[in-house]
């Protein structure tokens, strides 16, 4: 089996079902703290809810890769702190339709793993090695490519699994459309500080995680059971 490095901020991709030939995945963030494989799971989840009845999730969970669902783990990036994934998140109007990305037809766990990563990039909280979309391209293309470990999921500690993904010749096609407008890189100073003498953050207020927030009501869509 695959390990989980510390302290790494990870797409987690887990099989869902077949819809028209195109497999569908739950999309969420893992951080991986000081003791792999234990982390925390950042996800939009409708668990105990109606169909795409969205609410932001967070709960530390000790191996994700004991999820019968899961089929790949990918490094995105160096990890920020949990306070500043929460301020992040705390920014997302998940489920609101006024700020539903455009091209989007609703929210998804999908959508809000991508608007994270665009929150947290343009924060400079970390930097992103490709255009949002592109790595949404080469996130699908690696989990279809390895569907056959789920169960048994890979893990990918370090950025190489975007080149991998650039086999594809869509992604190819779209990662020189990314690199034309600048790639969604980013080439300005350090990360900000988002603390009351540094600056200033302008989103909503860090996210309060209470008993209700935390709460994990059953197996679907992440069960992390032996």
């Amino acid at each position: 089996m695959s390990e989980i490095y510390k302290e790494n901020l990870f797409i987690t991709l887990q099989f869902l079902r077949n819809v028209n030939g195109q497999n569908k995945y739950h999309w969420g963030l893992f951080l991986s703290g000081s003791s792999p494989p234990a982390g925390i799971l950042m996800h939009a989840t409708d668990t105990n809810r109606a169909a795409l009845d969205l609410y932001l999730e967070e709960r530390r969970v000790s191996n994700p890769l004991r999820s019968g669902t899961m089929v790949v783990v990918l490094k995105i990036a160096d990890a920020p702190s949990l306070d500043t994934l929460r301020k992040c998140a705390s920014s997302i109007h998940l489920m609101d339709p006024r700020y539903l990305p455009r091209g989007e037809d609703r929210w998804t766990c999908r959508v809000w793993v991508k608007e994270m990563l665009k929150s947290l990039h343009k924060h400079r909280c970390i930097s992103l090695p490709a255009d949002v979309d592109v790595i949404e391209q080469y996130c699908q293309y690696m989990a279809d490519s390895h569907l056959q470990y789920k169960g048994d999921a890979r893990v990918f500690n370090d950025l190489n699994w975007v080149r991998a993904g650039s086999s594809s010749s869509s992604s190819k096609a779209t990662l020189s459309e990314a690199d034309a407008r600048g790639g969604g890189r980013y080439y300005g100073p350090s990360p900000m500080n988002i603390d009351s003498t540094g600056g200033r953050y302008y989103g909503s207020s860090p996210m309060v995680i209470d008993s209700t927030t935390k709460r994990y009501y059953g197996p679907s869509p992440m069960d992390t059971r032996t």
